[in-house]
């Protein structure tokens, strides 16, 4: 008898057992995906009727108030639900997107201008500077930040990294030159006059370093992930980041940046074609895809040339410059809706 009552306590002790699988998150976006402007609903499900208290729900570490929320955020979100059962604590979380509605606009482009440019440069940053065409170079052993003579394609003034280091984004602000490295997880600043380093930063918080540019009061950094990180112009600080996305999808690999008239114009790494996708900065959509076709079959062949990269803006011109890794030419052109 007291064996068969041992045998029912049990049996009784594990179906009162909880498992974090008794609990999930229930929400009105059964693909995980959702427009701008729309309210997010959700509760938490409980199908085995534990005893819950304390039911604390927040939206990217956001503390929510109640069972929906309009989302005007476009990206990823997190939602994530944190309670008590018999003191112990649990949580759950639901992961989904947020798309703008509007398509990017298509542009194109008219070439103004064909000049000379270093086929061995492996392009990374493109910057006008004072009416000057400054240029990072990546790779190990070979990269570097160079001043050039646009219409010549000679070099004018040139620091080599050391070897340790893969040079990746350029941009300039508070008359300084601000260079990131690739996986080194490390920047460099220098006098833009003679390239004297006058300090170093580190970057912790995004993957690595991509793009780089600024609106003279925020430097915006990529990092080969879908985010555009935005800096401190001074200390260089992560502040925060948004998403890069479409009408229907995240983009990643958006490399080197381009800053003009309120908005980025960004290389993307290892796409299919030769675009540049246009973004607003301050919620992260791609309002435009400018197509770039023809211009790679205007290089010298060889077999190191690689992808399209760097874009750099001249106000007084009002026209962009771009190139590729390895393209003995650097065009100018301008860009316009098709």
């Amino acid at each position: 008898m007291r064996i068969l009552v041992f045998i029912a306590l049990i049996l009784l002790s594990g179906c009162s057992s909880v498992a974090p699988g008794h609990f999930s998150l229930n929400t009105n976006s059964t693909t995980n995906e959702l427009t701008v402007g729309d309210t997010l609903f959700f509760e938490l499900s409980n199908p085995k009727q534990h005893d819950i208290q304390e039911v604390r729900y927040s939206l990217n570490d956001s503390l929510l108030d109640s069972g929906f929320k309009v989302i005007n955020r476009l990206g990823n979100h997190r939602l994530i639900a944190k309670f008590n059962v018999d003191s112990k604590p649990f949580s759950v979380e639901e992961k989904f997107t947020v798309f703008p509605e509007e398509a990017p606009e298509i542009y194109t482009y008219k070439l103004i201008n064909t000049y000379p440019h270093d086929k061995n440069a492996y392009t990374q940053g493109l910057e006008f500077y004072k009416g000057e065409l400054y240029e990072s170079t990546g790779q190990y052993g070979l990269s570097s930040i160079r001043k050039t003579d646009y219409k010549t394609g000679e070099v004018i003034q040139k620091l080599s990294l050391d070897a340790s280091y893969f040079g990746e984004g350029l941009t300039f602000i508070n008359n300084q030159a601000i260079q990131l490295t690739w996986k080194e997880n490390m920047g460099f600043v220098y006098d833009p006059t003679d390239f004297k380093l006058l300090r170093s930063f580190d970057y912790h918080k995004s993957k690595e370093g991509w793009g780089l540019c600024n609106d003279l009061k925020v430097i915006y950094k990529t990092d080969g992930s879908e985010k555009l990180w935005t800096l401190d112009p001074t200390t260089f600080e992560e502040n925060g980041y948004v998403d890069i996305v479409t009408n229907k999808k995240l983009i990643n690999k958006v490399n080197e940046l381009e800053y003009a008239d309120g908005l980025i114009y960004a290389n993307t790494y290892q796409f299919n074609k030769e675009v540049v996708i246009i973004i607003n900065p301050t919620n992260g959509q791609v309002v435009g895809v400018v197509d770039f076709s023809g211009l790679k079959e205007q290089v010298t062949q060889h077999p190191q040339i690689d992808v399209f990269n760097g874009i750099a803006y001249h106000p007084k011109r009002n026209t962009f410059f771009v190139t590729g890794k390895y393209w003995d030419k650097l065009f100018e052109v301008e860009i316009f809706k098709k």
